[in-house]
Formats: structure tokens, C-alpha cells, sequence
């Protein structure tokens, strides 16, 4: 079974449509649109960018994105 991580770092990768190791806000549009409308709003998608990434460079590291995700912060109650 995966750790939290690495299913954290396998998001990720498939994410990362370019392969250039950053996400940018498209990209997590992208993968929002291929949940057939069933994943976040505008709005959603926005916070999340603004809380994973750390670093203020408008894209979203590895590092970033496991620190955030990699722990169930990103998931509802």
C-alpha cells in the first residue's frame, strides 16, 4: 500500500501536464475539468493554490503540494 506521499507525489505527476515539476493554477483547472464537474469550484481551486503555495511564486511546488495534500489537509470534513 502507498504512503500518503507517495500517493501525494503520483497526484502530482499526473497533474503536472507539462512535466516541468511546478503546477500553475491551468493545470489544476485541467485535472478540476477531467472530474466531469464533480471536483472544485473557482473558488476552491483558488484557496487551494493560495494555501499550498508557501513560497508566493504562483505555482505549486512537489514539496508544496505534499505538504499539503500528502496529509489530508486539502480533504473536507
Amino acid at each position: 500500500m502507498a504512503t500518503a506521499r507517495e500517493a501525494a507525489e503520483a497526484e502530482f505527476r499526473r497533474f503536472d501536464t507539462d512535466g516541468d515539476g511546478l503546477l500553475t493554477a491551468e493545470e489544476i483547472r485541467k485535472a478540476n475539468e477531467a472530474l466531469g464537474g464533480h471536483g472544485a469550484s473557482e473558488s476552491e481551486i483558488e484557496d487551494f493554490i493560495t494555501a499550498a503555495d508557501s513560497d508566493g511564486d504562483g505555482t505549486i511546488g512537489l514539496e508544496e503540494f505534499v505538504g499539503l495534500v500528502g496529509h489530508g489537509r486539502h480533504e473536507k470534513a
